[in-house]
C-alpha cells in the first residue's frame, strides 16, 4: 500500500511538472532526481518488455524479479549516493529490408529500469515543448497520425513538390556534446544530467570487446528515442519553424516521425534551397544526409501530372513510414493522396514469413496457422488504409504459397494440391484482408 501511495505521489508531481512546463517553455527544472523512488523504479520495471533479451550480465527480467525489493533498494541507494554505474550495452544486429543489418544496443535490466524512469521525467518536461509536426515516440501520437497529417497538407494546400530526406546512420552520429547542451536548456538537475552522460559514455560490448564512442545513442535503450527526438527538435524542428519557414515563398510544411521526415513545398526553388541549407545546418551538428535516399519529388494535386510543367523528368512517388505515396485520379473530382504498402515493406514481411515457416515446418499445421494468422492481422492493422486492399490481398496470396510450398517439402507423398488445400480447416485460419 505504501508503494502504491508513493507511485501516486510521483505521478502527481509529474502532472505538476507537466503543467509548469506547459505554462513556461523557458523554465529550467533544477530538482528532479528525488522522483526516482523505489516505487517509481518498480513501476517502470513492470512496464518493460518482460521477454526482452538480457544485457551483458546475462540477467533476464524474470530473474531480476527474484528478490526484486532488495535489488531495487540497492539500486535506489546507489542512485542517491552517486555510486550508480552504467554498464556497456550488448551489441546485436537485426536485418533491414535492404539486406543490411541494423545495430541495436541492449542494456542490462537495471539500466533499462533507470532509463525508463528518467525518460518518463524528461519526456514530461519536453512534451509541451516539441513541435506539432513531430510524431515519433510521443504519447497519443502514431505513424497513422503523421500519415493523415501528410494527406491533409497535400489535399488542402497548393503542394507541388515533396522533399524525401534520409539522415545517414542517425542514431550512430548524434553528437554527445551537443546533446548535453540541448538537454541543459530544460534540465538543470545535475543528477539527471550525469545519468544521461553515463549512458552515453557506457560503451558497446561486441565479441567481448568494449568500445567507447564519442557519438551516438544506441537503439534499444528506453531513453534513446527521447534523446534522439530532443536532438532533432533543436537541429531540425526549431530551425525549420523559427528560421527557414519564415523566409519561404508559398506553402511549406514539415512532417517528422523520429529521424524519418518529408517536407512539402509549393515552389521547386524553395525545395532546392531547403536541401542546400539543411546540408549546411546538419554539418554544424555532425549529421549527414544520405544522398542516394534524399530527393525532390513532383507530387500533389496542384502539380502537373501530365508532365507539361515544372522540371523535366522527376519521380512522382515517394516512400514514407512504410507506404508508397502516389496521386490517385477521382472521377470528376481531380486527384487525391493515395498510399499502398511499399515494395520494401511487402518483401520484408514475406521474408519473415518464409523464415518462420522454414524454421517451424515440422510443427503442427494448426499451430503454424494461428501464428501466421496473428502476423497477417498485425500487417493488416498497420497497412490496412484506404486503397491498400489489393496490396494486402497480394501479401496474403504470397503468404499462402510460401506456407504450402514449405509444407510440401515435409513429405513426397503430400496431398497439398491447390485444388484441395482450401478444404483443410487449418488453411482457412489465415484471415482475409481488412481495412482499418
Amino acid at each position: 500500500m505504501d508503494g502504491h501511495r508513493a507511485t501516486e505521489n510521483v505521478s502527481t508531481k509529474l502532472q505538476r511538472i507537466a503543467k509548469l512546463a506547459q505554462q513556461d517553455k523557458r523554465l529550467r527544472f533544477t530538482s528532479l532526481a528525488h522522483l526516482l523512488t523505489v516505487a517509481y523504479l518498480k513501476e517502470n520495471l513492470k512496464q518493460l518488455n518482460q521477454h526482452a533479451a538480457p544485457g551483458i550480465d546475462g540477467m533476464t527480467i524474470k530473474e531480476y524479479w527474484n528478490d526484486v525489493d532488495t535489488r531495487l533498494n540497492d539500486l535506489h541507494t546507489r542512485l542517491r549516493e552517486g555510486q550508480y554505474r552504467a554498464s556497456p550495452v550488448r551489441r546485436t544486429y537485426i536485418p533491414k529490408a535492404n539486406g543490411e543489418k541494423r545495430p541495436l544496443g541492449i542494456p542490462t535490466v537495471e539500466d533499462r529500469t533507470v532509463q525508463r524512469a528518467v525518460a518518463g521525467i524528461v519526456g514530461t518536461i519536453y512534451e509541451p515543448y516539441f513541435c506539432e509536426f513531430s510524431y515519433g515516440f510521443r504519447p497519443a501520437r502514431s505513424c497513422h497520425d503523421a500519415l493523415e497529417r501528410l494527406r491533409q497538407i497535400v489535399d488542402k494546400q497548393p503542394i507541388r513538390f515533396v522533399v524525401e530526406a534520409d539522415i545517414k546512420a542517425y542514431f550512430d552520429t548524434v553528437n554527445h556534446e551537443w546533446l548535453r547542451k540541448f538537454l541543459s536548456h530544460r534540465i538543470a538537475d545535475s543528477t539527471i544530467q550525469r545519468l544521461v552522460g553515463k549512458w552515453l559514455r557506457s560503451g558497446i560490448m561486441e565479441n567481448g570487446v568494449i568500445c567507447h564512442n564519442e557519438d551516438g545513442t544506441p537503439q534499444g535503450g528506453p531513453i534513446s528515442p527521447l534523446l534522439a527526438n530532443i536532438y532533432l527538435h533543436y537541429v531540425l524542428d526549431q530551425w525549420f519553424l523559427v528560421r527557414f519557414r519564415k523566409s519561404v515563398k508559398g506553402a511549406c510544411e514539415l512532417i517528422r516521425y523520429a529521424d524519418d521526415f518529408v517536407v512539402c513545398f509549393e515552389r521547386h526553388d524553395e525545395a532546392i534551397r531547403f536541401l542546400n541549407e539543411l546540408r549546411e545546418r546538419f554539418e554544424q551538428f555532425h549529421l549527414t544526409l544520405s544522398e542516394e535516399k534524399t530527393r525532390i519529388v513532383q507530387y500533389g494535386k496542384w502539380s502537373d501530372l501530365n508532365g507539361n510543367a515544372g522540371p523535366a523528368v522527376m519521380p512522382r512517388t515517394f516512400d514514407f513510414l512504410g507506404f508508397t505515396h502516389y496521386m490517385r485520379k477521382r472521377e470528376s473530382r481531380g486527384y487525391r493522396v493515395a498510399r499502398k504498402p511499399s515494395r520494401k515493406s511487402c518483401n520484408k514481411f514475406l521474408r519473415k514469413v518464409k523464415e518462420f515457416v522454414s524454421r517451424h515446418r515440422d510443427r503442427n499445421v494448426y499451430w503454424q496457422g494461428h501464428i501466421l494468422k496473428a502476423k497477417l492481422r498485425g500487417y493488416y492493422n498497420y497497412f490496412g488504409l484506404r486503397y491498400c486492399k489489393r496490396s494486402l490481398e497480394h501479401v496474403k496470396w504470397h503468404t499462402e504459397h510460401i506456407w504450402i510450398s514449405t509444407l510440401r517439402r515435409r513429405s513426397q507423398r503430400h496431398r497439398l494440391q491447390w485444388e484441395r488445400v482450401g478444404k483443410y480447416p487449418w488453411f482457412n485460419l489465415l484471415p482475409e484482408p481488412k481495412l482499418r
